[in-house]
């Protein structure tokens, strides 16, 4: 309970009314872990006369139900165990209901009775007074409407009418309470105590609310949301003001635990530990909450209260990153009950669809119909394409001549050459399926499908069909991060920039390695994304809008948890390594060499691949064979480099330098060779922007950083604004265009499109 005076007079008033131990408990379980009360002499009153306390709390969702909602559910549970009867909108938690009561307004607001008093209240207030009063909950106007200054009035007289001895809310409700603390008694009707809880920040800061996607994290929502929610939250290290990750493990995640110790010791059990609780196995006796650590980080570590969680994270005892883990697997935890339920309850979904159609998570009712779109019914072949390239350079050049010839003005020879080459450009937009767009996918919403990773970019979906199961379908957004944080805004067309790109590479280095894609097919990089979306499923028509061109459905496989990481030259993260120890990786490297230097030879340099939220550590290739086995680790160190040395070579060829790149591997069994060993193949993205550093091979120069075509430009930016790893960051227009504009040279160059055809 808060420490001001005002709380304090409250509990000196409350007091004068001596309970037994027994009802001593219930007052104390009423009033813990609140901001602020007023009234406790009244709830004292009919606990000391052995009647049943009847609490009410209402509340109108602006959206979606989201976490925040747990901050008054955790209370209420208190409530509850402590016998108050509360009148309520929404339950959840295993606690005892059958003192919970859901009322309807109208079941009392159309009564006679009721219309009188409303017009007896506010014949006593004024403008003024009931402006003061929700202030705090009603938006501001320069000219509010009538219901807004009534509102107040009418939250007040819903006391008398649900015939309750306290009204329980958020503190933001105070100015509403002390309202009806001093109307109710000029009306002839009793005085109620008040109870209010603090208000938890939401995951961005500022509030948790339904208006704003980043700051809360839905009921229904699948584990990759709630991780990506996480991860992104503002969790800034040592601070606790404003931290949303700290304030909801302070009102929610330990009280809950607390709770279910409490229930557990009432039953004559040890409290829950492991699945089922925020605890885990080994625990000392006594903790709330645990957050799991690797034993290199300081191992595990539990805490017993908040303040030991608090005074912990000050010190900086407690990453982050650690803190968002343990959160997100807590939050995991909480929710999958609430999400079972609704996903075996049609009715359920039924009435959910129906409340919030704009992002439904469950299965529309009937399919709706898709129309129809002219498309190809297979993929051009490589001749096709090269006419059709052709004869529309042909075109463009033809009607520019014909146009000038026409005006008077016949094209020299050079200039039905630069005609030429501006009809060249055709390819790119045919790649990138951009155009001049200027629209951006940066989330997904495919409600048919179960969302199952959410990535930086990529988001992973499985797909519903029964023959589909061993697939995949792989969606790049065109979110934009840089230092680990995802922009507010994305770069127009960059996941179908990406895509084009993979499906290039994955069909130029299939005879090193096979890959993972299915569909399109790679040969198909050219074609336009309609072309190319003829080979999707038809039951993905009515998400084409934000699968075309950016999307592939791909063979399921088993990640190796190794990022294969080869260097062509030290440059980067390499390089900093090499100026304090004269090592990459921990391998040993000539004297003398100096930044952006070619090196002797390709450098593998693994990392390894970690769970999100987590950071990818840089490890020596001999650790390799202790994660995946000498005989695959190996193989993955030929196929890396030789994948590196025929992708640097073709580079070279376009006038480009490939520094460095990254590639994932995946183990693909044969079901019909159950004793074979699985097949090692490419996936994910392959030589992209996002995962590949390109330099101009006209501009290199050597002992200096070199202009890159990729995220660098953003990352130079952000450093220049001071806004490095910052939260909550959107780009200008200028960065976004200017973005954009070298991961689409990147594209052309490596492509031969636009000015790049020759």
């Amino acid at each position: 309970m808060a420490d001001s005076a005002f709380t304090q007079q409250a509990a000196e008033s409350a007091s004068i009314i001596a309970l037994s131990p027994e009802k001593e408990a219930e007052f104390e379980r009423i009033t813990r872990s609140l901001q602020e009360y007023t009234g406790g002499d009244i709830i004292r009153k009919v606990l000391a006369e052995g009647r049943t306390v009847k609490a009410y709390w209402g509340t109108a969702p602006t959206g979606r139900p989201h976490i925040a909602y747990c901050v008054p559910l955790v209370k209420i549970a208190d409530f509850l165990t402590a016998g108050v009867h509360v009148k309520i909108l929404l339950a959840v938690l295993g606690v005892p209901v059958d003192k919970l009561e859901f009322v309807t307004g109208s079941s009392y607001q159309l009564k006679a009775d009721y219309t009188l008093d409303v017009y007896k209240f506010h014949a006593l207030t004024s403008v003024r007074e009931a402006e003061h009063a929700g202030a705090d909950v009603v938006k501001e106007s320069e000219s509010p409407l009538m219901s807004s200054m009534m509102y107040p009035g009418l939250q007040s007289l819903d006391e008398q009418y649900l015939d309750v001895d306290f009204q329980f809310g958020g503190v933001d409700q105070r100015k509403i309470f002390m309202y009806a603390a001093h109307f109710l008694p000029r009306l002839g009707y009793a005085k109620r105590a008040h109870l209010m809880n603090a208000m938890v920040p939401g995951l961005s800061g500022g509030k948790m609310s339904a208006s704003d996607p980043k700051s809360k994290i839905d009921f229904l929502a699948q584990p990759a949301d709630i991780k990506a929610s996480i991860k992104a939250a503002l969790c800034p290290p040592g601070e606790i003001e404003n931290n949303g990750v700290v304030a909801f493990i302070k009102a929610v995640l330990i009280p809950i635990q607390a709770l279910r110790n409490d229930q557990a010791s009432a039953k004559g059990e040890k409290p829950p530990v492991g699945e089922g609780s925020f605890v885990s196995e080994g625990a000392p006796e006594g903790t709330l909450f645990s957050i799991s650590r690797p034993e290199k980080f300081g191992g595990d570590v539990h805490f017993k209260s908040y303040e030991e969680l608090e005074k912990a994270y000050l010190a900086e005892e407690v990453h982050p990153g650690d803190l968002k883990g343990a959160v997100t697997d807590a939050l995991i935890k909480l929710l999958a009950p609430i999400r079972k339920a609704f996903d075996e309850d049609e009715e359920w979904q039924e009435i959910e669809r129906l409340a919030y159609p704009t992002a439904s998570a469950a299965p529309a009712a009937a399919d709706k119909k898709v129309k129809k779109k002219d498309v190809r019914k297979s993929a051009p072949t490589e001749e096709e394409r090269a006419a059709l390239r052709a004869a529309k350079e042909k075109e463009k050049a033809e009607k520019a001549a014909a146009k000038a010839t026409a005006e008077g003005h016949p094209l020299k020879p050079a200039e039905l050459q630069q005609a030429s080459q501006a009809a060249a450009a055709a390819p790119a937009a045919i790649a990138s399926g951009s155009g001049s767009s200027t629209s951006c996918v940066t989330t997904t919403n495919l409600p048919k499908l179960k969302l199952l990773a959410k990535g930086k970019v990529r988001d992973i979906y499985s797909l519903p069909a029964p023959e589909d199961q061993d697939k995949l379908l792989f969606v790049a957004t065109d979110r934009m991060s840089a230092f680990d944080v995802i922009m507010n805004n994305g770069i127009p067309s960059k996941g179908i920039t990406l895509t084009t790109l993979s499906l290039f590479w994955f069909d130029k280095l299939k005879d090193i390695i096979p890959n993972h894609v299915l569909t399109p097919s790679p040969s198909s990089c050219l074609a336009t994304p309609s072309d190319s979306w003829s080979q999707f499923p038809r039951s993905l028509d009515e998400y084409r809008d934000q699968l075309e061109g950016r999307s592939m459905i791909v063979k399921k496989c088993e990640v190796v948890k190794i990022e294969a990481i080869v260097r062509g030259y030290i440059t980067g993260s390499a390089w900093s390594e090499y100026k304090k120890s004269q090592t990459v990786h921990g391998i040993n490297m000539p004297a003398g060499l100096v930044e952006s230097e070619k090196l002797p030879k390709p450098l593998f340099t693994p990392s390894t691949k970690a769970d999100q939220g987590e950071h990818d550590e840089n490890i020596h290739p001999d650790k390799v064979k202790d994660i995946c086995g000498a005989e695959l680790a190996e193989q993955i160190e030929k196929v890396a480099i030789r994948l590196y040395t025929e992708a640097s070579e073709y580079a070279l060829e376009r006038g480009l330098i490939l520094a460095d790149t990254k590639f994932e591997f995946g183990l693909l069994a044969d079901p019909t060779k159950p004793n074979e060993k699985p097949q090692l193949i490419l996936i994910d993205e392959v030589l992209t922007p996002d995962s590949s550093r390109y330099w101009s091979a006209a501009d290199y120069v050597k002992g200096q950083p070199q202009a890159s075509f990729d995220k660098q430009y953003l990352r130079d930016w952000l450093i220049k604004e001071g806004l490095k790893a910052k939260e909550d960051v959107t780009l200008p227009e200028h960065v976004v265009a200017e973005t954009r504009s070298k991961y689409e040279e990147a594209r052309n160059r490596v492509m031969g499109l636009g000015q790049f055809s020759k």
